[in-house]
């Protein structure tokens, strides 16, 4: 809320610059004010002020109050299961593996985004390991429920 405050006033501020400017400058708004007349607004004047506030707060306001919370980092919603999968790859896998929703660069393990692995292919390099490429993915790295959660996080969210 206090950020939706902090926008609204430099918004306001800035549509009275350009209000200002649209009307002649400082000068303009001098003279208009001593004619003792106030000018209606012109039609590019109210187009203006609704682009600026549609764009400066309308906008804003969308993006403040949006769920974003409930997404991972990539975008995607995750249930409990898969934000458990989510915090185990990040300690165990995210040093060697890629995975944007993850936030991961590993670049000694594959990119996971291109490869997209099945869950089963993952729950089976997760028992038996790997050893292909640039590094030796060892076995037995997660088990149980934990590897289950990982490999199903992975084929949510790998390549999306």
């Amino acid at each position: 809320m206090a950020a939706l405050i902090f926008v609204s006033i430099f918004v306001a501020l800035g549509l009275g610059v350009v209000l200002v400017a649209m009307r002649g400058g400082p000068r303009g708004v001098r003279d208009t004010l001593a004619r003792g007349r106030v000018q209606r607004l012109h039609f590019a004047e109210w187009a203006v002020t609704a682009a600026i506030v549609l764009f400066g707060l309308v906008v804003p306001a969308l993006v403040l109050l949006g769920d974003q919370a409930a997404a991972g980092p990539g975008g995607t919603k995750l249930s409990a299961e898969l934000k458990e999968g989510r915090e185990a790859f990040a300690e165990r896998c995210a040093q060697c593996h890629t995975l944007e929703d993850a936030g991961a660069v590993g670049r000694v393990g594959p990119d996971l985004d291109i490869l997209a692995p099945t869950e089963g292919l993952t729950i089976n390099a997760i028992e038996e390991g790997r050893a292909r490429g640039m590094g030796q993915m060892p076995a037995q790295l997660l088990d149980g429920e934990e590897a289950e959660a990982v490999a199903k996080y992975i084929a949510e969210v790998a390549g999306r």
